[in-house]
C-alpha cells in the first residue's frame, strides 16, 4: 500500500464508548503521523468540536445518549465541513447507509482491515482539505485571479491581466496571439470593459467566417443597388460600432487584397460603403487576435506587413493551458458553479481533478470548460468522479449506442450506458492492476469497499480471479 503519511498533521476524533476500541484506533492512526483526540460519547465531542479544529471524525454509531447518526447531523449542522466515518456492526449496515444520504463520508463494518480503514481516513481528510481549497479558490477568484471573466494565477495570466488594466484606457491598437480556446476574445472584451468606451458597442467579427465579398459589405457597408440584392443603403459593423470596439478575430485569414483595404481603415479611420464614391468617418479602436505567427507569415508573403504593425501597437500573448496547468483547479471551481444548474454537484474529487492536471488540452480553456460541462451531466453523485471525466477522442458510448435505446425511457437508457461505461472502465482497470483490489481502489481514487459492491454489481469477481491466476501478483508502491 501507498505511503499514508500526511504534508502536515490531520486532525482525526474518535469517539467510542469502549475505551479499547478507542486506544486501539487512536494507536493505529497516530503511527500515520495523525493527531488523535477520543471521547467516550457523542455530547464530549460535539463540545470539543465546538472549540477545536477537526478534519475527521471516527464515530460508533450505537453509543449511550448521543448516537452517531444524532451525531453527525449535529456535526453537518454546525461544522458541515468535517467528514465523519461512521463504525458499524453488521447489523447496523441499513442505518449506516441511511447515514451516508445525511452526510456521511464512508462507513466502515466491525470487524475492520487496518488497511482499509486508513485509506478511508486518507480519503476522508483528503476530501476536506480538497473542498477547503475550493473554498479558498472560490473567494479569491474575484480578488487575485480574476479578471472580468478571465481566470488564473499563473504568472504568465497575471502578467495578461496587468497589460490589460495599462493598456484598456488608450485608443491604441493591439494584438492577441494565442492557441484556439485559450480566451483570446474573453481578453478583448475585457479591454473594452475597462476602456472610456464601455458604454458603447464591442463589435467581435470573425474574419474566417465569412466570404471576403461578404466581409467587405458586412465590415464597410454598401450602397443601394451596388450589387444583386443590395435593394437598399447599409450600413456597416464598422459604423455601427462608432465610439466602441471592434474585435477582428483570425485576421490571419485575410486575403491580401482585403487586409490592403483594411490598413487604410486603420490608418484613415474612415470607410467607403461597397458603391460609394465618398468615404464615412469611423471611431472605433481594433484589437486583432490571432492563432497563427503573423511574423512567419509575412516572411511568406501571405501577410501584411504595414498591417501587422499598425494593428501590433500593442502585443498580448495568451499562454495555453497546458503551460499554465496550477489554473486547473481555479477553472474548474468556476465552470462547476457556472454550469451546475440544478446544484447537485458539490466538487470534483481529487482523483477526477488529478485526471485532468495529467491532460495536455490542445482544445485550451474552451475544451476544459466543455469536459467539466460534460462530466457535470454525466454524474450520478454529488460529486465528480474520475469516471464522469471524458477527455480528447474517448469514446462517448451513449452517443454511439443512443440510436438502440430509443425504445425505452430516457433514465434507464441513462442508466444502462453508465453500467456499461463502469464495466469497460472497471475491467480495464483491473487489468492493469493484475485483479489487485486494492491498488485498483488506490489508482481510481474510491474506497476498497466502495469497489467491492461495483464489482459485485458489475459481475467481475470470477474475471478477477483469472486475472490473479494468470499473472504474479502486483504489490503498490
Amino acid at each position: 500500500m501507498e505511503d499514508t503519511k500526511f504534508a502536515s498533521k490531520p486532525y482525526v476524533l474518535i469517539v467510542d464508548d469502549q475505551e479499547d476500541i478507542a486506544r486501539g484506533l487512536a494507536l493505529l492512526l497516530t503511527e500515520i503521523g495523525v493527531e488523535v483526540m477520543t471521547t467516550s460519547s457523542g455530547g464530549e465531542a460535539l463540545e470539543y468540536i465546538m472549540r477545536n479544529p477537526v478534519d475527521v471524525v471516527i464515530t460508533d454509531i450505537r453509543m449511550p445518549g448521543l448516537g452517531g447518526i444524532s451525531l453527525l447531523q449535529k456535526i453537518k449542522e454546525y461544522r458541515p465541513r468535517i467528514e465523519v466515518i461512521l463504525l458499524t456492526a453488521f447489523g447496523s449496515i441499513e442505518s449506516a447507509i441511511e447515514a451516508m444520504k445525511k452526510g456521511a463520508f464512508h462507513y466502515v463494518t466491525k470487524p475492520f482491515s487496518n488497511d482499509e480503514l486508513l485509506i478511508v481516513v486518507r480519503r476522508a481528510v483528503q476530501e476536506k482539505r480538497f473542498h477547503e481549497e475550493l473554498e479558498y479558490l472560490r473567494e479569491t477568484v474575484n480578488k487575485s485571479y480574476a479578471f472580468e471573466n478571465i481566470i488564473g494565477r499563473n504568472w504568465r495570466i497575471q502578467e495578461v491581466f496587468e497589460t490589460v488594466r495599462k493598456v484598456a484606457p488608450s485608443r491604441a491598437a493591439i494584438l492577441i496571439h494565442g492557441e484556439s480556446g485559450t480566451g483570446k476574445e474573453l481578453i478583448a472584451r475585457a479591454i473594452h470593459q475597462n476602456s472610456p468606451r464601455a458604454k458603447h458597442r464591442f463589435m467581435g467579427i470573425n474574419a474566417a467566417a465569412l466570404p471576403e465579398n461578404l466581409l467587405e459589405a458586412e465590415l464597410f457597408g454598401y450602397k443601394k443597388g451596388a450589387f444583386t440584392g443590395a435593394e437598399f443603403d447599409k450600413k456597416g459593423l464598422l459604423v455601427q460600432a462608432s465610439l466602441g470596439t471592434v474585435f477582428l478575430d483570425e485576421i490571419g485569414s485575410m486575403s491580401l487584397a482585403f487586409q490592403s483595404k483594411l490598413l487604410r481603415v486603420v490608418q484613415e479611420m474612415e470607410v467607403t460603403p461597397v458603391g460609394a464614391t465618398e468615404p464615412v468617418e469611423i471611431d472605433v479602436r481594433f484589437i486583432a487576435a490571432t492563432n497563427i505567427d503573423l511574423e512567419k507569415a509575412i516572411k511568406e508573403g501571405s501577410f501584411r506587413e504595414d498591417l501587422f504593425y499598425r494593428l501590433n501597437v500593442v502585443r498580448i500573448s495568451v499562454p495555453p493551458l497546458r503551460e499554465r496547468k496550477e489554473d486547473i483547479p481555479l477553472l474548474c471551481s468556476h465552470f462547476v458553479d457556472k454550469w451546475n444548474e440544478n446544484g447537485n454537484i458539490k466538487s470534483l474529487t481529487p482523483g477526477a481533478l488529478r485526471r485532468l492536471m495529467e491532460y495536455d488540452w490542445p482544445g485550451n480553456v474552451r475544451e476544459l470548460e466543455n469536459v467539466v460541462q460534460r462530466s457535470i451531466l454525466v454524474a450520478e453523485s454529488d460529486s465528480i468522479q474520475p469516471t464522469d471525466i471524458i477527455l480528447g477522442n474517448e469514446r462517448l458510448p451513449w452517443l454511439a449506442e443512443a440510436e438502440g435505446f430509443s425504445g425505452i425511457t430516457y433514465d434507464k437508457a441513462k442508466e444502462e450506458v453508465f453500467r456499461r461505461f463502469q464495466k469497460e472502465y472497471f475491467s480495464s482497470l483491473l487489468s492493469k492492476c493484475n485483479g489487485n483490489i486494492t491498488l485498483a481502489a488506490e489508482r481510481s481514487s474510491i474506497t476498497r469497499t466502495a469497489l467491492h459492491r461495483i464489482i459485485k454489481k458489475l459481475g467481475l469477481s470470477e474475471d478477477i480471479l483469472n486475472m490473479r491466476d494468470s499473472v504474479s501478483p502486483v504489490t503498490s508502491k
